[in-house]
């Protein structure tokens, strides 16, 4: 960890196949209702891989986000948790010390909320992490209050990292018409897939199957507890 509390390391991404760990500024509170950071864990998503491998295709090159006013380079990271470290002054969520998640989108926002109900079907979406404003691949970053969730002393870091892909696999099974006691069907056990598997076994799903290609994933999707069709193994 870096002592120097101006400068601090973070990955940034400049082109694809051009990702660097450098010395940038530390971020810092420039809203009251800003929040400070220290990232203590953050995932590496599909998202991440492919900008790296065939970027850009969230992340601003030729023109700045409209909300984050930044392209490239830019810091990666959106899959992430850590500990707050300070807060503006009329920040009322969260204090120093907290444990947090981050939710990552960028919409816009007044006052510490977000303007829209539905504030991920913006036009102007974008994401901390992909779309500029800093990142989870770093030290330390700086998000809105809005965007910052508290979580249970019971939950370690390496799980506040995954609140953000488990978010997807919740939505998925809110957005289906399944009722405890009925069967599903996976297609997929990537990192999403098995969220998707985990929230089906919370809502009561009585019988899942996974449908998978890969032998290491169909084996995790199996540990979770799924049935896989026998011209699948």
């Amino acid at each position: 960890m870096n002592d120097d509390k101006h400068t601090m390391q973070a990955a940034v991404w400049y082109r694809a196949r051009d990702l660097r760990v450098e010395r940038v500024a530390t971020p810092r509170i420039e809203d009251p209702h800003q929040v400070k950071v220290k990232v203590a864990a953050c995932g590496i998503c599909g998202s991440d891989l492919h900008e790296y491998s065939a970027g850009p295709i969230f992340i601003p090159v030729d023109e700045p986000h409209p909300l984050s006013q930044q392209c490239a380079p830019i810091i990666m990271g959106h899959e992430f948790a850590g500990e707050v470290v300070e807060v503006g002054e009329r920040v009322t969520r969260v204090k120093p010390g907290d444990r947090v998640a981050i939710e990552p989108i960028l919409s816009p926002h007044r006052d510490g909320s977000y303007l829209m109900e539905r504030y991920n079907l913006t036009p102007l979406l974008g994401f901390h992490g992909l779309s500029g404003g800093g990142g989870g691949f770093s030290e330390y970053t700086v998000v809105g209050e809005h965007m910052v969730h508290r979580m249970p002393d019971a939950l370690s870091y390496e799980q506040g990292a995954l609140v953000e892909p488990a978010a997807v696999g919740l939505h998925a099974v809110r957005q289906s018409s399944l009722k405890a006691g009925d069967s599903a069907v996976v297609l997929g056990a990537g990192p999403i897939g098995l969220m998707v598997i985990e929230s089906l076994k919370a809502a009561g799903a009585a019988e899942i199957y996974a449908v998978e290609l890969s032998e290491v994933r169909r084996q995790k999707a199996s540990d979770l507890g799924t049935s896989i069709p026998p011209s699948w193994r």
